[in-house]
């Protein structure tokens, strides 16, 4: 009897195994992707290097867009607009770390070499061909890089390759069109919703659209457009150039376009709670226009220099209702859907 009974014990014992890994698996299916981005995205704290790719590239002239898969955290939120404080910061936190591509060739340029500041001023470039045609045009890449603060470390990177490179900044003493032994070319002007020769602080701003034309590069692409501003109140400009991406339709010539989303708190302030539902919005309209978002840095470099320990999820836990908080990331997105020159798209 006793061992009928151990018997009968050891195989319930192996079915309950056999059902607990036949559930993981089915988990596992169904759930993947999702696990596989949250986890194995770039999640920065110490903000010293960007991710890093470890799978071989895939040969392929186009990779199909991937379908955007929404954080599963999310789908217990109440909708973008509608939340709480708390529950728009879940939103937006679980956005910018769930990786919606993988770009599997990619250089990581420019930015500050030493501690703790190293990485400060550093942008990823996705090298895949279909994001990066060098050699396919009959011209140069080009790129536009709007707040440089002195740190030209990232321009001259990319004029290294063999890039046109165009540098914008209205709070620096250098010449307006001066030219670098790089071959990059310096523009004492700001980026704006309009034109204004003494605008936000005195300074001479254009927006996207007008530099387009003004330096006569209606005809070509653009192929990274980087924004790293500072209005100096915890916020940018990332917002007005995405917006203008909209409304213009300019969206559709950018291939590569990185820049520093700025959120400042406290959230229970107005103000600020609308920047946050404004820069989640702005990216899901990316994302509409066939934008992917492949790489997160966090920046809390200044943060380290006091307290080496400092990691983003301590803002996180203070920029609800402390004043003085920051939330910065430093964002990387690909277009799938480019559909012509910026003369083009302009046109329709």
């Amino acid at each position: 009897m006793r061992q009928m009974v151990k018997n009968c014990n050891a195989k319930i014992v192996s079915l309950i195994i056999i059902c607990v890994c036949f559930a993981i698996s089915v988990f596992l299916m169904l759930y993947w992707d999702q696990i596989y981005g949250m986890w194995s995205f770039c999640k920065t704290d110490d903000n010293t290097s960007a991710c890093k790719n470890s799978k071989k590239p895939v040969p392929s002239a186009m990779k199909p867009i991937p379908p955007i898969l929404e954080p599963l955290a999310n789908k217990e939120l109440k909708p973008p607009g509608e939340a709480s404080p708390e529950e728009e910061l879940e939103r937006i936190w679980n956005y910018m770390y769930q990786r919606q591509y993988h770009c599997t060739e990619s250089k990581y340029l420019g930015g500050k070499t030493r501690r703790p500041l190293k990485g400060d001023g550093a942008y990823d470039l996705c090298v895949e061909k279909q994001f990066w045609p060098q050699g396919g045009d009959k011209v140069k890449c080009l790129v536009y890089s709007f707040g440089i603060n002195n740190d030209f470390s990232f321009d001259d990177a990319m004029a290294k390759l063999g890039c046109e490179v165009h540098s914008f900044d209205p709070s620096m003493t250098l010449a307006d069109n001066s030219i670098r032994n790089t071959g990059v070319i310096f523009h004492k002007v700001g980026i704006s919703n309009e034109d204004n020769d003494s605008g936000f602080n005195g300074w001479k701003m254009r927006t996207l659209k007008t530099l387009i034309k003004e330096l006569g590069h209606e005809d070509r692409h653009l192929d990274f457009l980087k924004v790293d501003t500072d209005r100096g109140d915890g916020t940018g400009f990332e917002d007005v150039i995405m917006q203008e991406l909209f409304e213009t339709g300019l969206y559709k010539c950018v291939r590569q376009f990185s820049f520093e989303l700025h959120m400042p708190g406290p959230l229970t302030q107005k103000k600020h709670l609308k920047r946050c539902r404004l820069l989640y919005r702005q990216m899901r309209a990316l994302n509409d226009g066939g934008w992917r978002l492949y790489n997160t840095t966090d920046n809390v470099r200044t943060k380290t220099k006091v307290n080496k320990d400092y990691t983003q999820r301590i803002n996180k836990k203070k920029i609800v209702n402390e004043t003085g908080v920051v939330i910065l990331w430093e964002s990387s997105f690909v277009n799938f859907e480019v559909t012509g020159t910026c003369k083009e798209v302009l046109s329709r």
